[in-house]
């Protein structure tokens, strides 16, 4: 065996591979794997504290650079990420320490991190399951189709750039487009959310169609109740809410309570046909009401527990 071979197998067995190890490189190492012990900076400076361990082949740890330092005495970790992106990894999580020093134990060390190895694990995904990002594994091998097709039209795919949450809400830009999204599966499941999903979607499109306007941009909104309010807007007075008999709206908060219902445009030119229609074909004799004929028979279907109420939106509020 190689002296290299040698001297790796050596600090395996005494448990300071870290996990991973180069051939030769472990008297000059400076990024080691490393399990969070404590998140909770006093300061709110996202440093946290954590060890350098090594694991054996069941997934047990197994000494480390760390293993004769107690937890109080290991030194802190300093985020190397700016604080623009606010990202604190969690106790028990797998980070990346960069050590300032490597031949001395408590010099400055910084951290990039947590390793997240799925996008169905953002919440929280332990050192050991995040350690076999480094398992050999051969690509382009017995390729299968995704166990949850669904969701991949929410998640991001190669080649896009995305900021997820921990909890189920990203940011992804994909080539022209924005999209916005905040509860993409059913709570506490991997189910694409089909009931209540919320999403903000800013493109750019195309069309081959020559009769068609060639480009254009377009934002879609997509939610249970959408309010578009200005704070110098015109809130409604509660005098008013009578003329609108819309069950849901007491789900949907205060604000939605303080704004007016947006109208559909086409059903309000339905109604306004009819009253031109009626006015213009109307008969009657003085003090007697217009005789009916079919349109005055419609018209008379627009009071407030009636057509009106298909005139405006029981979801969309603005003022």
């Amino acid at each position: 065996m190689a002296i290299d071979g040698l001297a790796k197998a050596a600090l395996q067995g005494q448990g300071l591979g870290g996990g991973i190890s180069s051939e030769g490189n472990q008297s000059s190492r400076i990024v080691y794997p490393a399990i969070v012990v404590n998140d909770e900076d006093p300061l709110g400076m996202k440093r946290v504290i954590a060890r350098i361990i090594s694991l054996d082949e069941s997934g047990r740890i197994n000494g480390g650079r760390d293993r004769d330092t107690p937890d109080e005495q290991l030194p802190f970790c300093v985020p190397f990420m700016q604080n623009h992106v606010h990202i604190v990894p969690l106790v028990d999580e797998m980070i990346y320490i960069i050590l300032e020093n490597p031949s001395d134990n408590s010099a400055p060390r910084y951290y990039m991190g947590p390793q997240i190895n799925s996008q169905f694990k953002l919440k929280f995904q332990a050192y050991a399951e995040a350690n076999q990002v480094f398992k050999y594994t051969d690509f382009n091998l017995n390729q299968t189709k995704s166990a949850n097709a669904e969701a991949t039209a929410v998640l991001p795919k190669a080649g896009d750039i995305a900021l997820q949450g921990r909890t189920d809400a990203d940011l992804i830009l994909r080539p022209r487009e924005v999209f916005l999204v905040a509860g993409k599966f059913d709570k506490g499941t991997l189910n694409v959310n089909q009931t209540t999903p919320s999403n903000l979607q800013l493109i750019q499109r195309e069309n081959d169609d020559e009769e068609l306007i060639p480009r254009y941009s377009q934002a879609n909104i997509t939610s249970t109740n959408v309010n578009i309010f200005s704070v110098r807007g015109k809130y409604r007075d509660a005098s008013i809410s009578e003329f609108e008999k819309n069950e849901d709206l007491k789900s949907f908060g205060e604000l939605a309570d303080q704004l007016h219902p947006a109208v559909f445009g086409d059903e309000l030119i339905k109604l306004l046909d009819l009253v031109v229609r009626v006015m213009l074909n109307h008969i009657h004799t003085p003090q007697m009401p217009l005789v009916p004929f079919p349109e005055s028979e419609d018209l008379a279907a627009y009071t407030v527990d009636g057509a009106l109420q298909n005139i405006i939106s029981n979801h969309v509020r603005i003022n």
